[in-house]
């Protein structure tokens, strides 16, 4: 029987997860990588497969990826005996399992899935324990032998090297030769480090450092931290070495790791770095934000560029932190303060976190996604009383086009259509961004609620708005002869903070009220 279904995301931390699971278990990873290791077996994790893990028996994962989302469907074995013209079931006396401790060989991962995906939504409706999420629940159990083939076997390769990897966590503090962990993956030295390098990426040299150097995070922050008896606790050796692999890795030295709660911070950003700091408690920051007005020309958009790194020197900043978009900006930068540049990235979690690991607020981090957490279930369950299952669509105005909002690759994207499971209208391109149409060639989109994100920054735009107005295409839409055409503010942008993504909860919350 089904005993708790959940959905998890967790992070990645400086020291292994080690648990003792409650019970035998289906683990299903949606996204991100590691390795799983039981009873000093090394599996791989990746995404869209399914793990089945004995409650027996202790786990460690190591996470490779800034984090994994991933499904428990914890399992509780019962025997059922009729007594008394009645059925009762106590729990079984028996330690057969299922199947066996590792990976499923599934033939139809995809459907699989989506099945545990569709059981998730009806259990944020009924109890565990209602009849039919235990009906389907036995379906996708008593379907799954008939998937699982044979056992297939690694390759020789593939599994020496996450053998080797585990070995790296618990020896990273040592010495470890190249001929060592070669000889743990069976092969020679030089075809260890090519087979290494092309499956992680990097060498086993930069991975090993990568393990010292998370492990180091966690020493840095004790009371009195010695940066060279650290250097020599994490198996570095030598403090200046380690300096600068630490820098490397995280942009800033191990002594303003130690003080990063205390720095005077300063942000270049279009996205909204600021606002991301201002929720993990760092009030007093200096933002300058190069994005380029389209409408002022270049001239002008470098002289406010220059005006803003005037007011950077004069606020002082100990570390500013930066987005891709500011690299052209990073020579000046780093004349003023030490500059970290953030990774690209449209997964507005992954920035958060690195912020809030380089200004030591990682468990702030993390109670902010709890707590976004409820308040997404909460618009959630609200909306499906108010919208249900008619369809939404998002569009932007800019000049002399329309940008329609699409299904995947932003933050608003995944707020809306994944995270809040509102159904997209026809019009809302599934693989893309998003798409564009010329006014005059605007089709007429079929959906029941039309959001409008319509920022009148110039004479144009207004113009604009009004000539979409008038367009025969327009009265023709469904949302428009429902009066379900919605005008927001910067959803697109707030999108990028928590703070954001909270107010455009409040907006739905307030059209539900």
């Amino acid at each position: 029987m089904l005993s708790s279904l959940r959905r998890r995301r967790f992070h990645k931390r400086n020291t292994l997860y080690k648990k003792n699971i409650p019970g035998d278990m289906l683990f299903v990873v949606t996204q991100g990588r590691g390795i799983l290791c039981v009873d000093n077996q090394a599996i791989p994790i990746k995404p869209n497969q399914t793990y089945y893990l004995l409650g027996s028996k202790p786990i460690e994962v190591m996470l490779e990826s800034e984090f994994i989302e991933f499904y428990v469907l914890v399992i509780r074995r019962v025997t059922f005996a009729k007594k008394k013209g009645s059925w009762h079931y106590v729990n079984a006396a028996t330690n057969s399992s299922l199947f066996q401790t590792g990976k499923l060989q599934l033939k139809h991962e995809k459907q699989h899935l989506e099945s545990i995906e569709q059981l998730h939504e009806e259990c944020r409706y009924k109890s565990v324990k209602d009849p039919s999420i235990q009906l389907k629940f036995q379906s996708l159990i008593q379907a799954m032998p008939e998937e699982v083939p044979e056992p297939l076997e690694l390759e020789d390769a593939s599994k020496g090297i996450d053998q080797s990897i585990t070995y790296m966590y618990k020896h990273f503090n040592h010495k470890i030769k190249l001929d060592t962990l070669s000889d743990i993956a069976g092969l020679t030295p030089t075809s260890y480090s090519r087979s290494f390098k092309k499956a992680k990426k990097i060498s086993p040299v930069e991975y090993l450092n990568h393990i010292r150097i998370d492990f180091s995070k966690e020493l840095l922050q004790r009371s009195d931290p010695s940066i060279k008896d650290i250097s020599t606790a994490v198996g570095f050796g030598n403090e200046f070495y380690f300096s600068r692999m630490f820098k490397n890795s995280l942009g800033i030295s191990p002594t303003m790791y130690i003080k990063r709660k205390q720095l005077k911070v300063a942000v270049a950003s279009c996205f909204r770095y600021k606002d991301c700091l201002r929720d993990l408690g760092v009030e007093d920051t200096y933002e300058l934000n190069g994005y380029r007005h389209l409408e002022l020309g270049v001239e002008e958009n470098k002289r406010l560029t220059q005006v803003q790194l005037e007011g950077l020197r004069n606020y002082r900043p100990e570390l500013i932190i930066a987005d891709y978009r500011h690299l052209p900006l990073y020579d000046q930068l780093k004349l003023i303060a030490p500059t970290v540049m953030v990774d690209y990235s449209m997964d507005w979690r992954a920035y958060y976190v690195r912020i809030a690991e380089l200004v030591g607020r990682e468990k702030e981090a993390q109670q902010t996604f709890s707590q976004l957490e409820l308040r997404l279930k909460i618009t959630r369950d609200a909306l499906m009383d108010t919208i249900g299952h008619q369809s939404v669509s998002l569009i932007r105005l800019y000049s002399r086009r329309i940008r329609v909002q699409g299904l995947v690759d932003h933050p608003l994207s995944h707020l809306l259509y994944s995270e809040l499971g509102l159904k997209p209208g026809s019009c809302v391109p599934l693989n893309e961004r998003t798409k564009e149409f010329a006014v005059d060639g605007m089709p007429t989109f079929d959906t029941d609620y039309l959001l409008i994100d319509k920022r009148l920054t110039a004479q144009e735009e207004t113009n604009l708005y009004a000539n979409v107005l008038k367009g025969s295409t327009w009265d023709a839409m469904k949302a428009v002869q429902n009066n379900q055409v919605r005008v927001i503010p910067n959803w697109i942008s707030m999108s990028w903070a928590p703070s954001g993504q909270n107010q455009i909860l409040d907006h739905l919350l307030q059209w539900h009220a």
